[in-house]
C-alpha cells in the first residue's frame, strides 16, 4: 500500500503552495524599496544583547549559564523545531516520547516524567507556552536564548531546569522572505513579510508556514509505509508601534497553528532498529490533532533610567487524541500577565515586577464497555508572584546580584467517572490545594579583563505542585507538592588569542527536593513526591576560528543525576542511587563550517558538518529500560550568492541511526518510540 494520508492530499498541498507563493509575490510587489541582497554577518558574542534577566544585557556580562544561537546558526545546523535545539545547546536533551504535543525536556539532569508539568519552560516573544505546545516548529527567529539551570527568581514555575527564550525578527524595512525545503521525508514552504505603514514608526508583520513530514515506520502487517508522519500549518499577524526615537513602543500579535500527527506510534522494542509496527498487536493507528491560538500585547515606556514594561497573553489549545482506539480530547487555556520595572544606571541595575497566570485544563476519556463509563477531568491552576533582582557594582570590576521571588499557587481538580455499570469502577472527587514559596538568587561577577569574566551563583527553581491531569485511580484526588532545586554554580567566559577562541564553562551542583515521579502500576500510575535527588556536572561551549575560512563549534555536558533517599510510597521500592530518567550523563555537539576559496560562483560557498553524541539514558526510575549511547552525524553544503536565493543541501543523521526516545514496560512486552531517521534534501530561501 502507499503512503498513509494524513488528510493533507496532494491537491490541498498544491493549493497551499500556491497561496504561499502568491503571498510572497504580493509582499514583493508591496515592497517599493526592494532589497538587492541579504547581507549575512557572523555575530560575535560581544555584539549580542540578550534579555535573559528580563532587561537588556550584553551576553558577556550575564553571570550565569546562558547560551545564544542566532538565526544563521540555526540555519547552518538544520534547526527547524524546538526539539532540534538539542543540536546547538550544551546539556539540553529534548525528545519526543511518541506524543508530538508533549516533548520531554531535560537540562542539568532535571527532567519531568509528567507531560503536563515540564521541568524547562519555553517562551516565544515573552509569552510562556502551555505544556502541550512546547514542541513546535520555529518561525522567523532572530535568536534563541537558553538559560541553563534553575531560574525560579525571574521566571517562576516551570523553570526548574532552565528557560528557552525564542525571539522573533523585527525588521524596520519593507521586506519579504520566501523559503522552501524538499527532502526524502520533509517538505515545507513559508513566507514572512514586513510592511512599513508609517516610516520608522509603524510596521505590520505577516507570516505563514506549512511543514509536511512523511513517516519512517512501516506497518508490516498491512504493508503500509510512513504511518507516523505529520502536517503543521501556522500563521501569524502582528502590528508593531516602534518609533526610532521616543519613550513608548508597543506590539500586538496573534497566531494560529494546526498540527495533525500520527507520531504517537509505539512499536515493540525489538522492532526499533527496523522501525516496524505490527497492527495485528496494536490495532489501528493513533492520531493527534492540535489547534493553538495565541494572542499577545506588550508595551514599554521609558523615563529617565527606568523602563516599565507589560506583557499580556492568552493561549488556547484544543487537542483531539485517538490512542489505542480510545479518544482523549483535551482543552487548555492559559492567561498570563506580567508587569515589571527595570532600572539601569552606571552602578546599579535591576528589575522588579508582578505576575499572574491562570490555566484552565480539561481532559475527557472514553469508557470501557462493561467495566466503566467515560470520564471528565477539570484542573485549574493559578499562580501569583512578586519578584525582584538588583545588580550593584562594588568596584569597576566586581558586581553583586541578589534577588528573590515570592509566589502563591493554587490548584483545584474536579473529576467524574460515573459508575454506569454498577460494578464499583466509577468514582468522582474534587479537591483544592495551595502552595507558597520563595526562590532566592545571589551571584558575584568579576571582570578579570576586557576579555574574561568569572562568576559564582546560587539560585533556586521549582516545578509547580498540583493534581494529576491524566487521572487513573481515586488516589489522584491527593495533590502533590512542588519540586524544588537549589543550584550552586561557578563559571566564566573568555576570549583568547585575539578572538580566535571564545569559550564559556560552568560547573554546577544541584540539590532537588520533593521529586515528582509516577508510582504504582503502569496502567494506574499516580504522581507523588518521593524523595530527593542530586545533579552535578560541567558544561562548556567554545568557538574556534583557526583561519578566516574555518569555524569550529563545540558544546558539551558531562555529569550525573541520581535519586537520593528515594522510595516509592506505594510499593516501598527504593530508587536511591539510581539514575534520573531521561537524563544522560554526557552529551556533546561538534560542528564545523568551512568557506571554500573559489571564484567560479558569485558568492560564498561553505561546507558544514556536525556530530551529536548522547550517552546511555534510562527511561524508568528502576533503570531497567534504557537506550545505549549513540551518535548521529550531519553534513551540508550551502551557497550564499551576492544576489539571488540561498541554497543549502543537507543530510541529517547520515547513518540513519535508529535510537529509542522512550520505552515502557507494558507486560509482557516492552514498547518503545524511535527517534528521527535520515533526512536528505535541499532548502532554498530568498529575501526581497
Amino acid at each position: 500500500m502507499g503512503t498513509l494520508s494524513l488528510g493533507m492530499g496532494s491537491n490541498m498541498l498544491s493549493r497551499r503552495f500556491a497561496v504561499t507563493v502568491l503571498f510572497g509575490y504580493f509582499a514583493t510587489y508591496y515592497n517599493s524599496n526592494v532589497l538587492a541582497q541579504e547581507v549575512t554577518n557572523t555575530v560575535t558574542l560581544e555584539e549580542i544583547t540578550v534579555t535573559a534577566n528580563k532587561r537588556p544585557q550584553s551576553l558577556e556580562k550575564v553571570d550565569g549559564g546562558i547560551s545564544v544561537v542566532t538565526s544563521q546558526q540555526l540555519r547552518e545546523n538544520d534547526v527547524r523545531t524546538v526539539e532540534d535545539l538539542k543540536k546547538v545547546f550544551p546539556g539540553l536533551t529534548i525528545d519526543n516520547r511518541g506524543n508530538s504535543a508533549y516533548a520531554n525536556i531535560t537540562s542539568r539532569g532535571l527532567s519531568s516524567p509528567d507531560y503536563y508539568n515540564p521541568a524547562v519552560q519555553v517562551y516565544v516573544d515573552g509569552v510562556p507556552q502551555a505544556a502541550s505546545v512546547l514542541s513546535q516548529t520555529l518561525g522567523d527567529v532572530e535568536r534563541v536564548e537558553f538559560l541553563r539551570g534553575p531560574q525560579g527568581t525571574l521566571y517562576g514555575r516551570g523553570a526548574l531546569g532552565g528557560v528557552i527564550n525564542i525571539i522573533s525578527k523585527a525588521p524596520r524595512e519593507q521586506t519579504v522572505t520566501v523559503d522552501a525545503t524538499a527532502s526524502n521525508r520533509l517538505f515545507g514552504i513559508g513566507a514572512v513579510a514586513t510592511g512599513v505603514v508609517v516610516p520608522d514608526t509603524l510596521f505590520v508583520d505577516v507570516a505563514i508556514k506549512e511543514t509536511h513530514r512523511l513517516g519512517q515506520i512501516t506497518d508490516v502487517d498491512r504493508d503500509n509505509e510512513n504511518i507516523d508522519g505529520w502536517n503543521d500549518l501556522r500563521g501569524r499577524l502582528g502590528l508593531r508601534y516602534a518609533p526610532a526615537a521616543g519613550p513608548f513602543d508597543a506590539s500586538a500579535w496573534v497566531s494560529h497553528d494546526y498540527l495533525r500527527s500520527r507520531e504517537e506510534t509505539f512499536i515493540l522494542d525489538q522492532d526499533v532498529k527496523a522501525r516496524k509496527y505490527r497492527s495485528s498487536l496494536f490495532g489501528g493507528y493513533n492520531l493527534l490533532n492540535r489547534e493553538t491560538t495565541t494572542g499577545a500585547l506588550s508595551w514599554n515606556y521609558r523615563f529617565g533610567d527606568f523602563t516599565i514594561s507589560n506583557t499580556s497573553s492568552y493561549q488556547h489549545i484544543t487537542l483531539k487524541r485517538l490512542l489505542f482506539g480510545s479518544h482523549f480530547p483535551e482543552t487548555d487555556s492559559l492567561f498570563n500577565q506580567e508587569l515589571k520595572l527595570a532600572y539601569v544606571s552606571a552602578s546599579l541595575k535591576g528589575v522588579a515586577g508582578l505576575s499572574y497566570s491562570n490555566d484552565w485544563f480539561t481532559r475527557d476519556a472514553d469508557g470501557y464497555p462493561g467495566f466503566y463509563g467515560s470520564s471528565k477531568n477539570k484542573v485549574e491552576s493559578r499562580s501569583s508572584a512578586a519578584f525582584g533582582e538588583l545588580t550593584y557594582s562594588l568596584t569597576s570590576a566586581l558586581d553583586i546580584t541578589a534577588g528573590a521571588r515570592a509566589n502563591y499557587d493554587w490548584a483545584s481538580i474536579d473529576y467524574n467517572r460515573p459508575d454506569v455499570f454498577a460494578n464499583g469502577y466509577g468514582f468522582s472527587f474534587d479537591n483544592t490545594a495551595d502552595f507558597t514559596g520563595i526562590q532566592p538568587k545571589v551571584s558575584l561577577g568579576y571582570q578579570v579583563s576586557d576579555a574574561t569574566r568569572v562568576y559564582a551563583l546560587v539560585s533556586q527553581g521549582y516545578k509547580a505542585g498540583g493534581f494529576n491531569h491524566a487521572v487513573s485511580t481515586p488516589l489522584d484526588a491527593v495533590s502533590y507538592q512542588p519540586e524544588t532545586a537549589l543550584n550552586y554554580e561557578v563559571g566564566g567566559k573568555a576570549e583568547l588569542f585575539g578572538g580566535i577562541l571564545k569559550i564559556s564553562s560552568a560547573v554546577y551542583y544541584i540539590e532537588s527536593s520533593d521529586k515528582q515521579i509516577y508510582v504504582g502500576a503502569v496502567a494506574n500510575q499516580v504522581i507523588r513526591n518521593a524523595g530527593k535527588g542530586e545533579s552535578y556536572g560541567i558544561e562548556s561551549e567554545a568557538t574556534f576560528l583557526p583561519t578566516d575560512n574555518l569555524t569550529l563549534t563545540l558544546s558539551g555536558h558531562l555529569g550525573r543525576s541520581t535519586f537520593v533517599d528515594m522510595t516509592d510510597p506505594l510499593s516501598g521500592i527504593t530508587y536511591s542511587g539510581k539514575a534520573v530518567p531521561y537524563a544522560p550523563n554526557a552529551t556533546a555537539n561538534l560542528s564545523a563550517r568551512y568557506v571554500l576559496n573559489q571564484s567560479l560562483l558569485p558568492g560564498e560557498v561553505a561546507v558544514t558538518g556536525a556530530a551529536h553524541l548522547t550517552s546511555k539514558v534510562y527511561f524508568d526510575p528502576a533503570n531497567t529500560l534504557s537506550q545505549a549511547g549513540y551518535a548521529t552525524f550531519d553534513a551540508g553544503i550551502e551557497f550564499v550568492p551576492e544576489n539571488g536565493p540561498k541554497f543549502r543541501v543537507f543530510v541529517d543523521n547520515i547513518a540513519d541511526t535508529a535510537y529509542r526516545t522512550s520505552s515502557f514496560d507494558y507486560s509482557p512486552a516492552v514498547i518503545s518510540t524511535v527517534g528521527e531517521g535520515r533526512l536528505v534534501g535541499i532548502s532554498i530561501s530568498k529575501r526581497f
